[in-house]
C-alpha cells in the first residue's frame, strides 16, 4: 500500500519568504506620466535679500507655436505664461515655493525661494546636496554695497579670508561639508555677520555606513527565516511520512505515564498499610 500524501502546514516563516520572493520577482511598472519640467534660477541663489533681482526659467519640451507655461506660487496659479519670469526687485511677499509646467511636461519639482531683510547674507544654490556635487557660496551685501575683509565660516571654523569679497567654491561635496555656514564682512567701518545657513550632504560616509548595517541586518534576518522554515518543513515531512514512529511515540508515552502512576505492587501497598496501623 502506497504512502498517502499528507498536506504540509504553511508556517509564518514560509509565508514571509513567499511574499519576499514575489516582491523581488514582480515586474517593474513603467510610468506613463510625462517628464517633469525643470525650474531653474538665474542667478542660482535660493536665498535673496530684499530688492535683489532674480529670473525663474521653466525648461521642458514644447510643441512649436505652443509657448504657454503654467506657473504656480505657493500652490496658486499665476497669471504669467512665458517660459521665464523675472522679478526685478524681490520683496518678502515673493518668498515661497515655485513650480511650473509646459503642455508636454508635468509639474516641476518645487523650488523654495527665501527673501530676507538684512545687511549681509550667505547665498547658497541649495540646502541639500549629494556627495560629489559642486557648489559655490556667496557672501552678499544689501544692494551690493562695497564689502571687504570677508571671512567664511563652517561649523564656527574659519574657511577663507579675503580682503575683497570673493565667492567660496566647493568643487566636490562630501560628508565633511555637512553643517552650518555663515560669513562675516566689513561694510564701511561696520562689521556685519550673516545668519547661519544649514547645508546637508546626502550619500556621505555616515549614509554609506547606515546602508551597510541595514543590508547586513537584512541578510541575517533572511538567513534566520530561511533556516527556521527549512527546519519546520523537515520536521513536518518526517512526522507525516513515518506514522509508525508517531504511533510508537504515543505508546511509549502511555507506558511511561502508567509506570509513573502505578509504581507500587499490591503487596507493597498492603505492607505499607500494616506498618502505618502498627505505628498508630
Amino acid at each position: 500500500m502506497g504512502e498517502s500524501w499528507v498536506p504540509q502546514p504553511v508556517t509564518t516563516s514560509s509565508s514571509v519568504l513567499l511574499w519576499a520572493a514575489l516582491l523581488c520577482l514582480a515586474p517593474v511598472v513603467k510610468s506613463n506620466e510625462p517628464p517633469k519640467a525643470l525650474l531653474t534660477l538665474e542667478p542660482p541663489w535660493i536665498n535673496l535679500l530684499r530688492e535683489d533681482n532674480v529670473t525663474l526659467k521653466c525648461e521642458g519640451f514644447q510643441t512649436p507655436g505652443h509657448e504657454s507655461i503654467d506657473w504656480f506660487h505657493n500652490g496658486s496659479a499665476m497669471s504669467f505664461h512665458q517660459d521665464s519670469y523675472t522679478i526685478p526687485a524681490v520683496n518678502l511677499k515673493d518668498s515661497g515655493e515655485y513650480q511650473c509646467r509646459t503642455e508636454q511636461t508635468s509639474l516641476s519639482n518645487p523650488v523654495q525661494v527665501q527673501v530676507t531683510s538684512d545687511w549681509l547674507l550667505l547665498q547658497v544654490e541649495s540646502l541639500v546636496f549629494m556627495e560629489g556635487d559642486s557648489t559655490t557660496l556667496r557672501c552678499h551685501s544689501w544692494k551690493n554695497k562695497l564689502l571687504h575683509k570677508v571671512t567664511y565660516y563652517h561649523n564656527d571654523k574659519a574657511l577663507k579670508y579675503a580682503y575683497e569679497c570673493f565667492d567660496y567654491v566647493i568643487p566636490q561635496m562630501n560628508y565633511t561639508h555637512d553643517g552650518s555656514y555663515y560669513c562675516v564682512g566689513h561694510m564701511g567701518h561696520n562689521i556685519h555677520t550673516s545668519k547661519i545657513v544649514m547645508i546637508t550632504v546626502q550619500g556621505g560616509k555616515s549614509s554609506v555606513m547606515k546602508g551597510l548595517i541595514i543590508a547586513l541586518v537584512l541578510v541575517v534576518v533572511i538567513a534566520v527565516i530561511a533556516a527556521a522554515a527549512l527546519y519546520y518543513y523537515k520536521r513536518h515531512k518526517t512526522t507525516a511520512s513515518d506514522p509508525e514512529a508517531l504511533g510508537s511515540t504515543v505508546v511509549e508515552s502511555s507506558v511511561s505515564y502508567s509506570l509513573l502512576k502505578h509504581t507500587d505492587t499490591p503487596e507493597e501497598e498492603e505492607s505499607g498499610r500494616r506498618n502505618y496501623q502498627s505505628y498508630q
